[in-house]
């Protein structure tokens, strides 16, 4: 058999379980026909209807509902006994029925009071439930508002280190892109140096092939004008300080081009300084990205520490948005 206090947590456990699951189904309220049958067969069966008893009997009902209806059930009983038929109560001396009326009265009083009592228990057992899921609410708040303010902070820290990487990246692709600019003009001059070397072979060998021809003209001329020799040799002088002119023109192009080589490759390894030490930034800021990855990990395991803590009746914090690209 159940007692009041068993009662009592059963119905703070079904007021607990509406509160927190308001999609569960009540059970239909119990109605005063199903009270008073319970009470008649526990009458019937040599019981004395009590709270309990019909309760067990009904296997639902709240005590305050039970109780109303007991009490219309009591305050009915004697009419509807003396309705039955061969029923009447048989004439007693009156010392007997005064007796019988004080009993009778001492019973309801005897379970009024008992009913007082449990129902005060009952209050005092919801107010301390009230004021410990007050409590309980009251910590949850403050966690939850600690946790937004973390994780306002850490979406604040990842903002600026994606903004600080996007301009490490951009940086790193105008650096990039002057380096390409750069090799790309080395190649071009190395090219031109190539076919300016390839002409001034070619003039070398024409300048060979003319001082030999020269050679062989003058010895010739030499052999038939004799006269004619200081005239000659005057034209090959000219000719050869032609040659001397066109191959110093050539050696300080040569010279100028092989110059701008020397700049263009100094630059493109300041160029490629500057690459490594942007490289080095985008390996720092990926390293503080994985730390902020770590502490955002954690904050999302706290938030779920504290959704599991707060039970099934609160409503689950949403997780932080991981941002990390």
């Amino acid at each position: 058999m159940s007692t009041p206090e068993d009662d009592l947590r059963a119905d703070d456990d079904i007021e607990t379980d509406d509160a927190t699951a308001p999609f569960i189904r009540r059970a239909p309220r119990i109605s005063q026909a199903d009270v008073f049958r319970a009470a008649d067969e526990l009458l019937i069966e040599g019981h004395r209807p009590t709270i309990d008893r019909v309760r067990m009997r009904l296997g639902r009902g709240s005590p305050n509902t039970i109780n109303d209806h007991m009490d219309t059930w009591w305050t009915k009983l004697g009419s509807r006994l003396r309705d039955l038929p061969g029923g009447a109560f048989p004439k007693v001396p009156e010392r007997v029925g005064q007796a019988l009326q004080l009993l009778w009265n001492e019973a309801l009083e005897g379970a009024h009071e008992t009913l007082q009592s449990a129902l005060l228990e009952r209050e005092q057992a919801i107010t301390q439930q009230e004021q410990a899921l007050e409590t309980r609410t009251r910590q949850l708040a403050d966690r939850e508002q600690v946790t937004a303010t973390r994780a306002a902070a850490i979406e604040e820290s990842l903002t600026r280190v994606r903004e600080q990487l996007s301009a490490a990246n951009q940086r790193a692709e105008s650096l990039e892109m002057t380096l390409r600019a750069r090799d790309a003009e080395g190649v071009r001059l190395r090219d031109r140096i190539t076919v300016i070397e390839g002409l001034s072979a070619d003039l070398r060998e024409k300048l060979d092939a003319v001082t030999a021809a020269h050679q062989v003209e003058r010895t010739k001329l030499e052999e038939r004008y004799s006269a004619a020799e200081a005239r000659w040799l005057t034209e090959v002088d000219r000719a050869r300080q032609l040659v001397k002119e066109s191959n110093k023109e050539y050696e300080r192009q040569i010279k100028e081009l092989r110059d701008r080589i020397g700049s263009v490759q100094n630059d493109r390894d300041q160029i490629r300084q500057q690459l490594i030490e942007a490289r080095a930034e985008l390996k720092t800021a990926a390293a503080m990205r994985e730390q902020f990855a770590e502490h955002l990990q954690r904050v999302e395991t706290l938030q779920n520490s504290a959704a599991r803590t707060s039970g099934p009746h609160r409503k689950r914090p949403s997780k932080v948005k991981r941002i990390v690209k």
